[in-house]
């Protein structure tokens, strides 16, 4: 096994509602073919008038055009979780097509990519704690299991919320839970308590932090206390034996009392009563026997909810441009106001109008000149990422960053084909999303620690996967005959970077590759190249 030093990294050059509602009947009829889809196009066309006003107003001047190169990388990371392999990239490329970037838009989102990326993307935003504490990681597989299931046949998003919120919970079986298909692990990760929930509720659905007003009225918001605690009680029904063990998180031995519809404040005597944040109180009498569950989750999902669909769309938009028109994404209050509160509300009345599509909406924000602007800094006013005049350079996630790293090298995942919600701690991606794992709310903020590097420069799998003997990629340029010296250094780039090696680069790798490199061998000196890349932060971010 060679260890390399990191000098090799040195190697690298381095009428607004009328547009909405218009196709809504069309979307409704049945499977939509949004690539010729005008109305995508308006509503792109649209936020992008917006934001160049913004630009013009501030003084901003934007980054070019994204090349091909740099669109379809960052465009199969957000879409797909990872690169693009060499033959699709290849393709997409020598594709001379005017509307290739709306097909292949449309290609990712018709893949099982999609469908396993998103449910990653969902599963982390609601249910954080399932990858941050060790005692839940179990319950992910369900979890998985139930919104890849959502996401595969396409239900709208106020649907999956609906669904999660005034779900049947298996109460009884919670030893079980790890293996049931059930979005149960929303509950399960806030140990069933109400006050958990209500904050849960508020912060993953609405984008309203209400943590504080807990035990005091919010020292920096409007909310109060008893706000907080009208919340909690319409998840007053979950009750507990008084001989609970409290060291049990999971949900065992506990029933929900369907009836209740209050709630006692901690430290007071009186019984709050359920009241939605709006401050209207639901109208029991007319819910028949259903549950204040049931009756939370209408209002949630409600088209006037004021922050439902923006809290959405949003975090959707936070997914591409790698920070949200409300930074951080769930922390919508009058002393955190948005960006650019004109393209979150029409955003959002297009979500609405569409009867909360996600495909729609990533459609749209894909379809953007924004999101279609070049990572590279061409003027200083560019620097600020709340003006979106640029592609900002976002960490990858540890999964988008293991995904590459495989599609790269061509590291067989057998979780692909066999059964991909069993939690395998001890296969090569679980121990290196493991490592990977990091505390930074903003992918803006990821840094790669002194471990992480390690494991780039000198671990066993980047080890293995840069061998002559292990990596498929490597072996299949190296072994090729017909391919010249700058083809297999053309071939590399695009397997690591989505892209062909500058005049520059090529000069400088292909003259490496004719001395053999430090073991005076080109085929070891190509898979020192291709280490080199792999190393590079070019690999390690989306730009």
């Amino acid at each position: 096994m060679r260890r390399r030093p990191p000098h090799f990294a040195i190697l690298l050059c381095c009428g607004l509602l009328t547009v909405l509602r218009a196709s809504v009947a069309d979307e409704r009829t049945g499977e939509s073919t949004p690539a010729t889809d005008d109305s995508v196009q308006a509503v792109a066309q649209l936020v992008d008038g917006i934001l160049q006003q913004s630009w013009q107003a501030e003084i901003v001047t934007p980054a070019a055009p994204a090349t091909d190169e740099e669109f379809i990388r960052r465009l199969y990371l957000d879409l797909a979780g990872r690169i693009p392999a060499v033959s699709e990239a290849r393709e997409f490329l020598a594709d001379k097509s005017p509307n290739k970037r709306l097909a292949v838009v449309e290609q990712l989102l018709s893949s099982p990519g999609f469908v396993r990326h998103f449910t990653t993307v969902l599963r982390n935003a609601l249910i954080p704690q399932a990858t941050s504490q060790p005692q839940f990681r179990s319950l992910i597989p369900g979890f998985d299991a139930w919104l890849w299931e959502h996401i595969a046949k396409g239900s709208s998003y106020d649907t999956i919320v609906r669904s999660i919120i005034a779900s049947e919970l298996n109460l009884n079986n919670g030893p079980a839970l790890a293996s049931t298909t059930s979005p149960d692990a929303f509950f399960a990760v806030r140990e069933l308590k109400p006050e958990n929930l209500a904050a849960g509720t508020a912060r993953a659905f609405l984008g309203v932090r209400l943590d504080c007003a807990q035990c005091h009225d919010h020292p920096f918001d409007m909310w109060t206390q008893q706000q907080f605690w009208n919340m909690a009680a319409f998840y007053s029904g979950f009750s507990r034996p008084e001989d609970e063990d409290e060291a049990n998180p999971a949900m065992m031995n506990i029933t929900e009392q369907t009836a209740s519809r209050s709630i006692k404040m901690a430290g007071a005597d009186a019984m709050i009563p359920a009241v939605f944040l709006t401050g209207t109180q639901p109208e029991w009498e007319q819910q028949g026997d259903r549950s204040p569950r049931q009756i939370l989750a209408d209002w949630i999902v409600d088209e006037n909810n004021p922050w439902f669909a923006k809290m959405a769309v949003n975090r959707v938009w936070a997914q591409f441009f790698g920070r949200g028109i409300v930074d951080p994404v769930d922390d919508f209050s009058d002393n955190n106001p948005p960006s650019h509160p004109e393209v979150l509300q029409l955003l959002a009345d297009d979500f609405v109008a569409h009867d909360y599509d996600l495909k729609r909406l990533v459609r749209v924000i894909a379809a953007t000149q924004a999101y279609q602007l070049s990572g590279r800094q061409t003027h200083e006013s560019q620097t600020e990422p709340a003006h979106f005049a640029r592609a900002v350079l976002r960490g990858l996630t540890p999964e988008q960053f293991f995904d590459s790293l495989a599609e790269a090298v061509g590291f067989y995942q057998p979780f692909r084909s066999d059964n991909p919600f069993v939690v395998d701690t001890n296969s090569p991606r679980a121990r290196f999303v493991d490592l990977f794992r990091g505390s930074a709310e903003s992918p803006l903020e990821r840094e790669t620690t002194i471990l992480q590097a390690l494991a780039m420069m000198n671990g066993e799998f980047i080890d293995n996967a840069t061998s002559l003997e292990d990596s498929r990629t490597l072996k299949a340029v190296v072994d090729f005959p017909a391919m010249t010296r700058e083809e297999k250094l053309n071939t590399l780039f695009l397997a690591a970077l989505s892209r062909s090696p500058t005049a520059a680069e090529q000069q400088r790798f292909g003259d490496y590759l004719k001395s053999g490199g430090v073991e005076n061998d080109e085929r070891a000196a190509m898979a020192d190249v291709f280490w080199v890349l792999l190393n590079s932060s070019e690999f390690l971010l989306n730009h």
